[in-house]
């Protein structure tokens, strides 16, 4: 089981981050192990808890369990006859199974306790062992792919405008009289229907058209904070975050953006085809970004950027910069507003 196990991650890993969770009945080790690239770690620590793996589960997409040691939320039964007695003792774990499998090509007859326990529940595909990477895989992705985290909308209004002299998501730059908030809160409550949520600073800030606010929980740390708050306040969702200094981004590189997202990923943002590195404030972060956020903050760095730097991200480089020009100054506004006459 083992040995299928790994097989079946690095098949899955390419678009989702997988982890592999075995066991065996030898004596427990005498600390814990991981291990980067050539660079193998260990600690004969004890009090490793429950609540440590999870924080390590949370990284990963999905996990394939040995069900032989631990129990999992989903279940592929592998009938076996040397091991009749062993699944049978098991059968309190078999909650949700998703697929059969028969180790004996020759035999297609599930066992008469399984099928009276699955009777009035969905009926699981059933394979023989060397049908079951065909057929079984494709049923992990199917699950995988309808377990997408909904996305939600954060348009960062919260900044100090210290450069600027007024608040830059007031600012009005088109003849429709729209300030910068109320023009990309619109648009992504076009694209994202009900998702669009407004960073604030302070919890009395004036709203946004009928869009809720979200007061920053982490002040004093920028956009990090605002985004950090916005996982605290839905862990689960994934976040499409916009800085509202961006006048001249449109409804198209925002649409383009939510359908290049790679939720397999830890976000998906621009990079501009003259700089190095990510657009942080043109992005979709999923999920597993707000624990790896809250370690770059707990070792003093609040700076988004370096999150996505040194992290698995994915990149849409684009050759026109236009879009994605920053108006923080009265003559950078200036220069905009020449632009879109």
């Amino acid at each position: 089981m083992d040995k299928l196990i790994v097989e079946w991650a690095e098949k899955l890993q390419p678009d989702h981050n997988t982890l592999t969770v075995i066991g065996d009945h030898a004596d427990p080790l005498a600390g814990k192990l991981f291990q980067t690239g050539n660079k193998r770690f260990g600690t004969p620590a004890e009090g490793w808890n429950e609540y440590d793996e999870r924080l390590q589960r949370g990284h990963y997409d999905c996990a394939l369990v040995n069900g032989n040691h631990y129990p999992a939320a989903h279940q592929i039964v592998f009938v076996d006859e040397q091991k009749a007695s062993t699944l049978e003792r098991r059968q309190e774990q078999l909650t949700d199974v998703s697929a059969i499998v028969m180790v004996d090509e020759a035999r297609q007859q599930v066992p008469a306790w399984l099928e009276e326990q699955l009777a009035d529940r969905p009926a699981p595909l059933v394979c023989t062992l060397s049908e079951a990477e065909n057929m079984v895989l494709p049923l992990l992705l199917n699950l995988l792919g309808t377990r997408v985290p909904a996305l939600k909308t954060l348009i960062l209004t919260g900044g100090k405008s210290e450069r600027m002299g007024e608040r830059k998501a007031d600012l009005v730059y088109r003849s429709d009289g729209q300030t910068e908030a109320e023009r990309l809160a619109s648009i992504c409550d076009e694209l994202l229907p009900g998702s669009v949520h407004i960073s604030v600073a302070e919890p009395g800030q004036e709203p946004v058209g009928n869009f809720p606010n979200l007061a920053d929980r982490f002040p004093g740390l920028g956009a990090a904070g605002a985004i950090a708050t916005a996982f605290l306040t839905d862990p689960n969702a994934a976040w499409l975050v916009l800085a509202c200094d961006l006048p001249l981004l449109e409804k198209e590189q925002i649409s383009a953006l939510i359908e290049a997202r790679a939720s397999g990923k830890l976000a998906t943002a621009y990079q501009l085809s003259s700089q190095r590195f990510p657009e942080p404030l043109v992005a979709i972060y999923e999920p597993k970004a707000y624990p790896r956020l809250l370690q770059f903050l707990a070792m003093g760095y609040a700076c988004p950027r370096k999150v996505l730097i040194n992290s698995d991200v994915k990149e849409l480089v684009v050759e026109n910069e236009a879009p994605f020009t920053n108006a923080n100054t009265k003559e950078e506004r200036e220069k905009v507003l020449s632009l879109l006459q």
